[in-house]
């Protein structure tokens, strides 16, 4: 039995829970603490609650720290004994902003750890996960956090440097994509349609053009020329697209997003 526990159960730690219901329950268990939450979430998701830190961290195999990163010293504080020289025991840390280096401060030196930053997409296994492995673990213990992760999504490995681009595009993303689903789900009903049919055609759209594009193999630029034609109406709406600059200002939107996660580091 290989068991996850969850130090926290906000949204991100809930989407990951979900995600990984699909697994054996025999075979994968999942466990939670949160000081005020834990037990409603538990009985929604069908999983067992623990009563403190040091339980969860002594009965799990997989540690996530799924909490805001002002809690990061208070759980050192209650597990680093447990896990410091653990040899069976894996960290994850989902912290926003918190790197290796510093949580290897505050767990210790031969604590195995793992960076990930997942997104909500997780939930139904179509999420897309940044990861970094520390220096203690070795590339078996590297390759089973891999695979695990891989159950709810896209795993790929990236220094730490990088993680500030990935949060904006990946982790805030889904919230940009689903602005311009809602936007194109207004524009749909300023043109007359009602709003529910307006909001199917939106989502369908949007979900028929990943599909096509990773089908296919072909680039946004790709697709979009083939469903244009010189003149045609199309092409009219793009050229206003172009007009407006759409790349400018998704350059500001993850810029800006950017600038803020950095004042969590």
């Amino acid at each position: 039995m290989f068991k996850i526990g969850f130090i926290g159960a906000g949204n991100m730690a809930q989407a990951m829970i979900k995600g990984w219901s699909h697994l054996d329950r025999e075979q994968v268990q999942q466990v939670v603490y949160a000081r005020h939450s834990a037990n409603a979430v538990a009985e929604e998701l069908r999983i067992q609650a623990m009563p403190d830190m040091e339980t969860l961290a002594q009965e799990s195999d997989m540690i996530i720290l799924a909490t805001p990163p002002t809690a990061l010293d208070d759980i050192a504080n209650q597990i680093r004994s447990v896990v410091a020289y653990a040899k069976n025991k894996i960290v994850v840390s989902i912290m926003g902003g918190i790197s290796l280096q510093t949580l290897q401060t505050a767990f210790g030196a031969q604590t195995k750890l793992v960076r990930a930053l997942p997104n909500v997409n997780v939930a139904v296994d179509e999420g897309y996960i940044a990861m970094a492995a520390g220096q203690t673990l070795n590339p078996d213990e590297k390759g089973a956090v891999f695979a695990i992760l891989a159950e709810l999504g896209r795993v790929e490995e990236y220094s730490e440097a990088q993680f500030g681009a990935v949060s904006a595009l990946a982790g805030s993303g889904p919230a940009f994509v689903a602005g311009f689903v809602q936007a194109l789900t207004e524009a749909g009903r300023q043109a007359g349609l009602e709003n529910e049919t307006s909001s199917k055609l939106a989502q369908q759209t949007i979900q028929g053009t990943l599909q096509k594009m990773a089908t296919e193999e072909i680039t946004p630029l790709e697709l979009a020329h083939q469903v244009m034609t010189p003149g045609g109406s199309t092409a009219a709406g793009w050229e206003v697209m172009q007009e407006r600059d759409i790349n400018q200002m998704m350059d500001v939107v993850i810029q800006a997003t950017m600038k803020k996660n950095a004042e969590f580091e």
